[in-house]
């Protein structure tokens, strides 16, 4: 069998090789192969390859060495400089001129001007001038000639010192009126013949301190002096010191005020002398939710006779809810210095021989309630009651044939006062305030309050339009008045009086101005808008309706 196997395998080998053969030849030929053996099969040991595939790469690595770093101080010599400390950039300052010029002219022949001249910023000094002058030469219909002048110089002066200010002051003030509240039908009189004129000169001077720490003893020493004289020889010189001493305590604030306030009062009949000496200690204290003040002031007055009174000096108040709602209570009284000067402020058609009283208001107690009901609107309500002794009122001088002028009467009083005020700003933009006042007189011996209204209403507004335009307004009511008149004028029997009432009064006035440029603006002032004629006193009528025109000017 193997040897069969064998000759197969090279028959095949033959075949394959001539097959071979005849693919590269065109001759066919023929082999013959006989072999004879015995076959003897065997495999051969493998072999196993024991290397894996492995990818050549390309890339070429660099070798890493260790390396180590030798540190070694080296001495540069380098200076830090400080650095400031940040500080907040403030906005630029307004840039302020020296002087100011206002200038005008209304009916009536009104004639205005004023002058200011200041010096600029400075830490050492201020210093500063101011001139004015406004007349008219207004007449009213059925009444003698109304022409007034006003003329006023006035010369102020500041030295800063490291802890104190130093500051002073002179004023001169020259104003004419005339009495014209008479009939020219009955007597006509000149100009000279009711014209009445007040020169007045004051001088002052107070030192005051400003010490950053609340615990130092800051004070301020004020005096003053001036002098009133009119045209027919009545004069009054005032001499007055007043100062404080304040300091803080565990948190309370204890200061006490002081002054002495002497005048003389001389006229061809008579010469008055009178001083007030005042002593006022307080203490002020105040927590999350109050605030307190508690003081008494003590006064000596010698007018007729050396008098001593004792007033209260209490405030109380508490903030119930966010500054909205604030009730608040309190007492107080006073002495007021019934002077020519504050008689004729109020009322310069009086006589120059006056009876001078010191009004003294025994006690007042107060309470209301207070608060700002948003960021731009803030209100008041405040009811009082007062017990007032010489009350001063002001009434028609009867002995006089023309009742062109004004003498003073006195009277105790109880007083019910209750006002009330609402004020809105927004920003500097707008800005009014509207108040009412209610007075109830009960009076212990005249009929009365003369020439006291009972209800009395203001409003004063601002508008500013990009601070260009400005628009300012003003109004005013005054319930009816009484004046006192004389029924009984033969005098046969005692003196008889009688009330007349003065019709109520409504007067509104506007201004407005214009600014072309920081330095030059135009102005107009509208009074009495409604032209009518109203009365502050018995025959003497105010302006109707007034205008005037004007600009100002900075440099």
């Amino acid at each position: 069998m193997n040897k069969l196997i064998f000759k197969y395998l090279i028959v095949l080998s033959i075949v394959s090789f001539q097959t071979n053969s005849l693919l590269a030849q065109d001759t066919l030929g023929s082999w013959t192969i006989y072999g004879q053996g015995k076959f003897h099969p065997s495999i051969a040991d493998a072999n196993k390859i024991n290397e894996n595939p492995v990818v050549n790469d390309s890339t070429l690595k660099l070798p890493i060495k260790a390396y180590n770093i030798s540190s070694k101080k080296i001495n540069t010599g380098f200076i830090v400089a400080p650095i400031a400390a940040a500080q907040m950039v403030g906005e630029p300052l307004t840039k302020l001129y020296n002087a100011l010029v206002k200038v005008g002219f209304g009916n009536y022949t009104t004639p205005y001007g004023e002058v200011w001249y200041n010096s600029l910023r400075s830490k050492d000094v201020a210093y500063g001038i101011r001139m004015k002058h406004l007349s008219s030469s207004y007449t009213s219909q059925d009444y003698g000639f109304a022409g007034c002048s006003d003329n006023e110089i006035s010369l102020t002066g500041k030295k800063f010192l490291k802890e104190h200010t130093l500051a002073g002051n002179f004023d001169y003030v020259r104003n004419v009126v005339h009495f014209y509240g008479y009939n020219p039908l009955l007597d006509s009189l000149s100009k000279d013949a009711t014209a009445q004129r007040f020169n007045y000169f004051a001088a002052n001077a107070n030192l005051m301190s400003h010490y950053s720490k609340a615990e130092r003893y800051n004070h301020e020493v004020k005096l003053s002096y001036y002098n009133l004289a009119d045209l027919y020889k009545a004069s009054e010189n005032n001499i007055k010191a007043t100062g404080f001493v304040q300091t803080t305590i565990h948190k309370e604030v204890y200061k006490v005020n002081a002054g002495v306030d002497f005048y003389n009062y001389k006229t061809s009949k008579d010469t008055l002398n009178n001083t007030i000496i005042t002593l006022n200690p307080n203490v002020y204290a105040s927590g999350e939710k109050y605030k307190a003040a508690v003081g008494v002031v003590a006064v000596m007055d010698n007018l007729d006779e050396t008098k001593f009174y004792f007033y209260p000096k209490i405030d109380l108040s508490y903030n119930v809810f966010e500054n909205i709602i604030i009730p608040f209570i309190g007492a107080s009284g006073g002495l007021h210095k019934n002077s020519l000067k504050a008689i004729t402020d109020e009322n310069p058609f009086v006589l120059s021989h006056l009876t001078l009283k010191n009004t003294n208001t025994r006690y007042e107690l107060f309470g209301g309630i207070k608060g700002a009901i948003s960021s731009k609107i803030d209100y008041n309500a405040r009811a009082s009651y007062s017990s007032i002794s010489n009350l001063m009122m002001f009434i028609n001088d009867s002995k006089d044939l023309l009742a062109n002028q004004f003498d003073v009467v006195y009277d105790d009083a109880e007083l019910l006062h209750v006002r009330g005020e609402v004020g809105y700003q927004l920003r500097e933009k707008i800005r009014f305030n509207l108040g009412g006042d209610y007075y109830n007189y009960k009076m212990k011996t005249e009929i009365r309050a003369w020439y006291m209204p009972q209800v009395k209403i203001t409003f004063t507004g601002n508008y500013n339009i990009s601070d260009k335009i400005i628009i300012k307004a003003d109004l005013f009511y005054l319930d009816n008045q009484y004046y006192r008149i004389l029924t009984n004028p033969d005098m046969a029997a005692s003196p008889v009086y009688d009330a007349v009432k003065l019709n109520n009064m409504f007067d509104a006035n506007i201004g407005g101005e214009y600014r072309y440029n920081k330095k030059l603006g135009f102005f107009i002032n509208i009074n009495n808008i409604a032209n009518v004629r109203y009365y502050r006193y018995s025959n003497y009528p105010t302006q109707r309706f007034s205008a005037m025109l004007g600009l100002s000017y900075s440099f």
